[in-house]
C-alpha cells in the first residue's frame, strides 16, 4: 500500500515537470511563427521551475485479499493425502483395537489360568484336608481299636486274677476248713446233721484274731467243739497274695456240719 503511493507521488511530480516544458515549448512557437509587432517584449526568467503542488494522496478502498484459487492438482493431492491420513489413521486405529483386543484375551486367559490354579489349590486341599480327615479317622479307629482290646486284655487279665485269686481263696479256705475239720471232736449225743456258721477274723501271720457265731446248728455242745477246733487250728494257712490274704482278714466265713465237709 505504502510502495503504491510512493509511485503514485513520483508519477504526479514528473507529469508536472512534463506539462510545464510543453507549455514553454508552445510559446517559444507561437513567437518565432508570428511576426508581432516590433515591441518589446517582456520576458520574466525563472531560474528553476517552481515546485509542483504536491498531490493530494488517493484514499483508495482497501483492497480485500482475493481468495486463493486451488490449482485442481493441488487439490487432488490433498484430497490423496486426507485420504491418505485417513487411511494412516483407520489402520492405526485397527491396529490399536487389536492390540487392546489382544491384552484383553492375554488379561483374560491370564485370568481365566489363575482362576484354574485357585481351583486346583483349592480342590488339592480339599483333597489333603480330607486324606488328613480320613487317615485321623482311621488312626481314632485304631486308638479306638486298641484301647478297647487294651480295656478287653485288661479286662480278661483282672477276670484271670479274679478267678485265680477266687481259686486261692477257695483253696486256702478249704485247706482251713480241712484244719479245722481234721481238729474237730463231734459230740457222740448229735441229732442229725446240723450246720453252725463262724465268722473269723486273723491277722496278717494267719494268728486267729476273733471267732464270732454267726449261725448256731441248734445243738450247743456242736457250736462249742466247733469254735474249740477253730481256735486249736491258729495259725491258720494264708495264701501269700496281699489280695488274696486281704480276703481272709477282712472277714472267713466258715460253715461245718458233723458229717460234711466244704464251704458254701
Amino acid at each position: 500500500m505504502i510502495a503504491a503511493y510512493r509511485f503514485q507521488h513520483v508519477s504526479s511530480g514528473g507529469l508536472a515537470l512534463v506539462v510545464h516544458a510543453l507549455f514553454v515549448m508552445a510559446l517559444m512557437l507561437s513567437v518565432s511563427w508570428k511576426n508581432p509587432p516590433q515591441v518589446p517584449v517582456e520576458a520574466e526568467l525563472w531560474r528553476s521551475l517552481p515546485r509542483a503542488p504536491e498531490p493530494m494522496p488517493l484514499l483508495l478502498p482497501e483492497a480485500k485479499p482475493a481468495p486463493e484459487v486451488e490449482p485442481v492438482a493441488a487439490k487432488e493431492a490433498e484430497i490423496a493425502l486426507k485420504k491418505a491420513e485417513k487411511t494412516r489413521l483407520d489402520l492405526a486405529r485397527r491396529e490399536q483395537e487389536a492390540l487392546q483386543k489382544r491384552e484383553a484375551q492375554k488379561q483374560a486367559e491370564k485370568l481365566q489360568a489363575e482362576e484354574k490354579r485357585r481351583q486346583e489349590e483349592a480342590a488339592q486341599q480339599e483333597k489333603l484336608r480330607k486324606q488328613q480327615a480320613l487317615a485321623q479317622e482311621m488312626a481314632r479307629q485304631r486308638q479306638a481299636e486298641l484301647e478297647e482290646g487294651q480295656a478287653q486284655v485288661r479286662a480278661m487279665q483282672q477276670h484271670l486274677q479274679q478267678q485265680r485269686r477266687d481259686s486261692v481263696i477257695l483253696d486256702f479256705r478249704q485247706r482251713i476248713q480241712s484244719k479245722v475239720q481234721s481238729l474237730l471232736r463231734v459230740p457222740p449225743a448229735i441229732n442229725g446233721n446240723p450246720e453252725a456258721v463262724f465268722q473269723v477274723t486273723v491277722f496278717a501271720n494267719g494268728e486267729i484274731r476273733a471267732v464270732t457265731l454267726v449261725k448256731s446248728s441248734g445243738q450247743t455242745d456242736y457250736d462249742v467243739e466247733v469254735e474249740r477246733a477253730i481256735l486249736r487250728a491258729s495259725p491258720l494257712p494264708l495264701p501269700n497274695e496281699k489280695e488274696a490274704a486281704a480276703a481272709f482278714r477282712q472277714g472267713l466265713v466258715l460253715k461245718f456240719r458233723p458229717f460234711e465237709n466244704g464251704v458254701r
